[in-house]
């Protein structure tokens, strides 16, 4: 797991100019629905959240078996399974093909790509070999790059992406790590931060084998904040933080710090570094990653199986 995550700029960088080769091929549709599971999900979850003030189409994303039904013709379908295998992402792409939507699949072969080469769709091909959540920089890397190809995002986003992890000192995140392992974390964060508290949240489930939460400011302050009177030292919140924060959040998340500072057993405060939006995102991306590797090892658990994802898959058939 150490070395998958010392490779993320270098996955970024690849996943662009795979999915860039891919994109040529795609036509500007009217709208995008981005379908994924798990850790094929993240990066469209995160391309998403970096893309949604300037995409010149609405973007959504589904989750599960099966597409809007009005995901017809014009709308571009986007089908992320990193093993090319993943059930619900499979539904999703033959739903999309009897609606009549344009597809453009990403992974690592699969099922998923041999329907994309019986169809004649774009298939953004990534190298295999790792676990989905671990692939991340390929699949949003690839993302990213077909996006900027075919006009649904600004040009280089995966390049600012990976500028923003060679930034981050692995060493900087021990000491989180080493504190949130005997905790309950809830990860907070604003704009694309929220997005990257729901990664911080995931890898800590699947590397550090425990219990995590994500919400996002500002909604988190109409319910979530109450919660926090019954907290009793349990829970670590941790606030992810971006320089580009407007005045008012960074006021929210400020006082909401002040708050809960009494329930927690501490409260956390992480600043991004980078020289862009994307960039900054995806080096709290990195920052979160190693955090969740020094919370495994401080737990005592390999960070690299996910025994129960395979249990459940076995008893579910």
């Amino acid at each position: 797991m150490r070395e998958v995550i010392s490779q993320l700029a270098e996955q970024l960088r690849t996943g662009e100019r795979i999915g860039r080769e891919a994109g040529e091929r795609v036509a500007l549709p009217s709208a995008v629905v981005i379908a994924g599971m798990g850790g094929s999900a993240m990066g469209g979850e995160l391309l998403r959240a970096l893309t949604t003030t300037h995409s010149p189409v609405p973007m959504t994303r589904v989750r599960g078996f099966g597409i809007p039904s009005w995901a017809g013709t014009g709308t571009l379908v986007v089908c992320v399974s990193y093993s090319g295998s993943t059930a619900e992402t499979l539904v999703c792409a033959n739903r999309a093909r009897e609606q009549g939507a344009d597809l453009l699949t990403i992974g690592a072969g699969g099922p998923l790509g041999e329907l994309a080469a019986e169809w004649g769709t774009p298939h953004a091909l990534v190298p295999n070999g790792l676990q989905p959540r671990a692939a991340l920089g390929y699949l949003f890397g690839a993302m990213a790059g077909a996006f900027g190809a075919a006009g649904l995002a600004r040009d280089g986003i995966a390049l600012q992406a990976a500028d923003g992890v060679d930034q981050v000192d692995p060493e900087q995140s021990r000491e989180l790590g080493e504190r949130l392992a005997g905790t309950v974390p809830l990860i907070y964060g604003a704009g694309p931060m929220a997005a990257v508290a729901y990664r911080w949240k995931t890898q800590l489930n699947e590397n550090a084998k425990q219990p995590a939460f994500s919400h996002a400011f500002p909604e988190l302050d109409h319910n979530e904040i109450v919660g926090w009177e019954g907290a009793k030292g349990m829970f670590a919140a941790v606030m992810l933080r971006d320089e580009s924060e407007q005045a008012q959040t960074r006021r929210m998340i400020e006082v909401t710090a002040s708050l809960v500072e009494d329930d927690a057993a501490f409260v956390e405060h992480v600043w991004s570094p980078g020289d862009s939006v994307a960039g900054r995102a995806f080096s709290m991306v990195a920052t979160g990653d190693w955090v969740s590797y020094y919370a495994a090892l401080a737990r005592g658990v390999d960070p690299t199986p996910v025994l129960r994802i395979g249990e459940l898959k076995s008893r579910m058939g």
